[in-house]
Parts: C-alpha cells; structure tokens; sequence
C-alpha cells in the first residue's frame, strides 16, 4: 500500500483526522459529532475505526453520510474551493481524493491536520442564513463548509458556503435562504477551505 499515513495524525486528540460519519457492522450510523477517530491502518481504504466505545475494521469509502453500509466510513475534506469532497485512499505525504488523483494535504507546522475550525453557537432561518461563531475572525468572501449542525441539519451539506456580511461574532451564508430551514439547536463547526490552489484541508479533531 505504500508508506502508511503517520502515526501522529490518526487517534483521539486536537488536530488529529476526524472521521466524518461510521456505520459499524451493527447498529446506525455514528455522526462526526461523536468525533470518532481511526485507532490504525490496515491497508490505503481499511481502518480500525472506534466511536470511543466500539471498535471495528471499517473500510473508506466515497459515500455521502446517511448512505453508509455496514463496515464503512468516509472523511469529509475542503478543497480549495471549499467544495466538500471525500478522501478515498490514505497515504502518508498524500490523500486520494474522489474524481482527482493525490491531493496535497494541508498541515501545520507540528506535522497535524490543518483545519482551521470555528464552534458554531447559533444559526437563524432567515434570508440570508446567519451565524453565530463568536470571534470567527473570518474574512468576507471566504469559502467554508458546515457540519455537525443539531437542528438546523439543512446546513449540513456537503457543498461549499461563501462568508459574507461578517461582523465580530457572526456571519451571513451569501445566498443561503434558511427560511424554510429547521430551527437551530446547538453545535456545529465551520470550517475554512485550503489556501492554496489544489489543496485540502482534512476536518480534526477539536479536542
């Protein structure tokens, strides 16, 4: 399989590759709000993945969360678009992308996943969608993707927000209209696109 992914960007811990959804072999499908993680690699597309209770060998697969099988799990990534893609092989310098060949992987410094998230505290149904993310620091015209969202799960799709009419704690969806969406409830993380042209910015682990 090649050299296998880093041992220091898979486990439990800030910064550290989140599992977007997991269906294990019994059971329903475990949301990334659990912040399951990979506890080691078998092969580029088979993993031992836990929920922090059940582990499992799993296998990576380019599925949306809500349509996983038994046995499967996907990762969510932002390109540098802020399209919502998924990883379909790991690799350790590299990740294989949906409908690409290898993506460059955007990381810190100390070698970890480079995610630049921001905690959601409120969404309002308006035209447009505004969130509430206190001190998000975010730039208009930055593009973001949502997940996590209680409530509110209309966000939660896997496409590509543009920030718009930001001030110190919140920020509007440009052309989001939320009107007919499901009250907010609680959670949710944003998260920014890659900076650089081609690369992906992996979601982590917030703590």
């Amino acid at each position: 399989m090649g050299r296998p992914i880093n041992k220091k960007h898979i486990g439990d811990g800030a910064g550290k590759i989140q599992v977007t959804a997991v269906r294990f072999a019994a059971g329903a499908e475990v949301a990334a709000a659990t912040e399951s993680h990979i506890k080691s690699q078998r092969s580029t597309t088979k993993f031992n993945v836990t929920d922090g209770t059940k582990t499992e060998v799993c296998t990576l697969v380019n599925k949306t969360p809500g349509t996983l099988a038994a046995s499967e799990f996907c990762i969510n990534v932002a390109d540098s678009a802020g399209v919502t893609k998924q990883i379909t092989k790991l690799r350790n310098r590299s990740m294989q992308i949906e409908g690409t060949s290898n993506a460059k992987w955007a990381r810190t410094a100390a070698g970890l996943s480079a995610a630049v998230e921001k905690p959601i505290t409120g969404a309002t149904a308006a035209n447009p969608v505004v969130i509430t993310s206190n001190g998000h620091a975010l730039a208009n015209g930055t593009k973001v993707t949502i997940r996590g969202v209680v409530g509110m799960v209309e966000l939660n799709i896997e496409t590509a927000y543009t920030v718009a009419g930001t001030a110190t704690n919140t920020f509007q969806l440009a052309g989001i209209n939320g009107g007919a969406f499901t009250g907010y409830t609680s959670g949710g993380v944003v998260t920014v696109a890659a900076t650089e042209t081609g690369g992906i910015v992996v979601d982590a682990q917030a703590g």
